[in-house]
């Protein structure tokens, strides 16, 4: 019986670790979307990065760090955490990686 026990628990374990991903992945890729958009910069989407994590999983994912890096022509998000802990002593890293081209303004050829 404690093996069954454990079992199930660690099957929950995994669960909350894929939802984790998913919400680090939705927060990477909205924090790429804001900096990456034209005129935007890697604050902004390292704002918009936090709200969304606090938003969507302040619960679900431990310790959670936002990195965003926007060059003339990329944007580069990383977001890492630990996913919530319902097996005690198992500590299952999230990570998170989103890469977006940086939008550019490019004017029609021969516009008046």
């Amino acid at each position: 019986m404690p093996l069954l026990l454990l079992i199930i628990m660690f099957v929950v374990q995994a669960g909350v670790w894929m939802h984790a991903t998913h919400v680090a992945q939705a927060a990477a890729s909205r924090a790429a979307n804001v900096a990456a958009a034209y005129q935007s910069s890697a604050d902004a989407g390292q704002r918009a990065g936090q709200d969304t994590l606090a938003a969507l999983g302040h619960t679900i994912l431990q310790d959670p760090t936002v990195t965003v890096t926007r060059t003339a022509t990329e944007v580069r998000v990383e977001i890492t955490g630990t996913a919530n802990t319902v097996v005690p002593g198992v500590h299952w890293p999230v990570k998170a990686i989103v890469v977006r081209p940086v939008e550019v303004f490019v004017p029609m050829d021969g516009a008046p």
